[in-house]
């Protein structure tokens, strides 16, 4: 199996997958993609709509929301008697069930005061943030829905992410890692990005730039054209006014301006530059640092990868006409090889932080079928004359780097690994090692987390492996996707160490992996594609 079917991003057959299974509804009846039923003329998700929790028209109660079909109390309440109430702030329950503040006094915090604190409004005899308190989101009594938080006094979720063969979005709470309702979106979601509110996703099946808000997910605002019939885009880069998106097809970097809020409470985008990579480039991410643009170039296997194993550096001092100056080459690096042949530093993910440019390199051999041939690595790059270190990430551990992120002072790094694919069953993997997270720091892997510890032989004996995706990163938490599996991952970073909250581990800290990409029958497979934070 190669390594370019092994990542979803550049895999052209599951485009046409799901562009297949999303062909819309009949008159005479309603479609629905894995993880939806049909309620009425609607698509719904009864594991998490609040509307239809468990069965058609089963509305959760006010103050609820819906988790594996079961209505119970949303986060920041508890049950007193027959209701959900917040015991931060209800007059009637202040601090525990029951305690009700005297008359003339507030709650705030739990505790009954004269007056509320600065910084804090007060609706009725509560005393809230309104910027924060997701029942009092931006106005006293505006509760948000399901498990979105407040941002800003506004209602969203915290993170996102893209299932690419079922075409939908799903919403996750940070911190109790409950998942949203899955929502109908597009036909083949490649990449995320958020802004103001505002999830962008970069559609390859219809070559456009759609965009939902960050609480309604399923909700189309805006839609731009991303300007080639067969676009495959790989990033989307937000650095208001401008959105940059990267096309590894089509070998583009193209510019989006915001001009103006367009009707329905999109940003307004507009095209105002572009500049082209070279042919046969594949570029993969971009990494910011400065008025500098690192982006891996992967290269493609029609032109032998000769014009990737490289990091372009592209200057946006000018951000509407970017400029390609040089490319970083990463040949030369000692990769490691297990058995001194062939082995190439194709790069698939950079980060930028203080030290430099951090790169994570695939480390595969174009000559044997992709296959590592060598531990994963990162190739850090100096901004200053263009040196590249490799660091080694243990091949234990590590195989085929496919994404990196800082967390604090440290980089995450996930890793695919080597994976062994049914190609009867859909390229579901039947067995993978070495595909998990490794931490480093110093320049060191000082820590690792595997995503399918002990499980061997697929689904078919009790186990569903996890091939590690893309990463988003909240606070010390890293949500990974799966996309074998169609999953999320979330683990902490805590003293230099792993601590796993969601995950394959029994008993997990919170519980099993988050499902959020349900594996269609059909297509055996499921990639949760990308995923974001929402700041």
């Amino acid at each position: 199996m190669s390594r370019p079917l092994l990542d979803a991003r550049l895999t052209l057959l599951l485009s046409s997958l799901a562009a297949a299974l999303l062909t819309g509804c009949p008159e005479e009846k309603v479609l629905c993609t894995s993880g939806l039923n049909v309620c009425g003329a609607e698509c719904v998700d009864l594991q998490g709509d609040p509307s239809n929790c468990g069965a058609c028209g089963a509305a959760c109660g006010a103050g609820e929301a819906c988790q594996a079909g079961v209505c119970g109390c949303q986060s920041g309440t508890e049950v007193c008697g027959d209701a959900c109430v917040a015991l931060a702030s209800d007059p009637l329950n202040c601090g525990a069930c029951g305690a009700a503040c005297p008359s003339g006094q507030v709650c705030e915090s739990g505790t009954c005061r004269e007056g509320c604190s600065a910084g804090a409004e007060r609706c009725g005899d509560s005393c809230v943030v309104l910027s924060n308190d997701p029942l009092n989101c931006g106005a006293c009594g505006a509760v948000c829905p399901d498990v979105q938080s407040c941002h800003s006094g506004r209602c969203m979720y915290d993170v996102v992410t893209a299932c690419f063969t079922n075409g939908q979005l799903v919403g996750i709470q940070a911190g109790t890692d409950r998942m949203g309702p899955r929502r109908q979106f597009g036909s083949g979601v490649q990449v995320l990005a958020a802004w103001d509110g505002v999830v962008l996703a970069a559609d390859a099946a219809r070559s456009v730039l759609s965009q939902a808000s960050a609480g309604a997910l399923g909700t189309l605002v805006e839609e731009d054209s991303l300007g080639a019939v067969a676009a495959s885009p790989n990033d989307i880069l937000v650095d208001p006014p401008y959105v940059y998106v990267l096309d590894s097809v089509n070998n583009t970097l193209q510019v989006l301006k915001q001009e103006g809020a367009a009707q329905g409470g999109g940003l307004g985008l507009r095209t105002v530059g572009q500049v082209n990579l070279g042919a046969n480039t594949s570029p993969q991410v971009i990494a910011k640092r400065g008025d500098t643009f690192y982006i891996p170039l992967f290269g493609t296997a029609g032109s032998d990868f000769k014009q990737g194993n490289a990091v372009a550096r592209v200057s946006v001092s000018d951000p509407e006409h970017p400029r390609l100056v040089d490319t970083v080459p990463l040949t030369g690096l000692d990769l490691k090889s297990f058995d001194g042949g062939t082995t190439m530093a194709l790069p698939y993910a950079a980060a930028a932080v203080d030290a430099g440019v951090y790169v994570a390199l695939t480390n595969l051999n174009p000559a044997n079928d992709y296959l590592p041939n060598g531990p994963g690595m990162l190739a850090r790059i100096d901004p200053a004359d263009g040196g590249v270190q490799a660091i080694d990430l243990g091949a234990k551990d590590c195989l085929n780097a496919g994404d990196v992120q800082a967390v604090g002072d440290q980089l995450v790094v996930s890793c695919l690994g080597e994976a062994v694919f049914d190609t009867a069953s859909g390229y579901r993997a039947k067995a993978v090692r070495a595909t998990g997270l490794v931490l480093v720091k110093d320049d060191k892997p000082v820590a690792s987390y595997a995503l399918s510890p002990g499980c061997t032989g697929g689904p078919e004996n009790g186990c569903d492996l996890a091939v590690g995706g893309r990463l988003a990163v909240v606070g010390n938490a890293v949500y990974v996707t799966d996309v074998n599996a169609g999953r999320v991952f979330v683990v902490e970073v805590r003293d230099g160490q792993f601590v796993e909250r969601r995950g394959n581990s029994t008993p997990a800290a919170k519980g099993p992996a988050l499902d959020a990409c349900p594996v269609d029958p059909r297509r055996v497979v499921s990639n949760a594609i990308d995923i974001v934070a929402v700041p």
